[in-house]
């Protein structure tokens, strides 16, 4: 059996917190509705199936989070794109 889990990483220290999801779809759907300071101190988003009973590993998704302090704060995400060497942003 896998499940879908999204790991918050922070450099240098390791994970920050971790979550558990059926599918991709939901995990991404639970991102997209959390308060910006949800990922205050985060710099790594790691979104993978993983095996519950093994030990399977698959990479879905590897973000980068920029989250900003201030009057409202905001928080954006990027990727890398391995076609053009360049970080891109990426929205839910």
């Amino acid at each position: 059996m896998k499940v879908v889990q999204v790991s918050a990483q922070r450099d240098y220290e390791g994970t920050v917190w971790t979550a558990l999801f059926s599918s991709v779809e939901q995990a991404l759907e639970v991102l997209r509705n959390q308060p910006a300071d949800t990922f205050a101190g985060v710099d790594d988003l790691v979104v993978a199936w993983v095996g519950v009973d093994s030990d399977s590993y698959e990479r879905v998704l590897d973000l980068s989070v920029n989250f900003q302090w201030g009057d409202s704060d905001t928080v954006s995400f990027s990727r890398w794109n391995n076609d053009t060497k360049q970080s891109e942003a990426f929205s839910f």
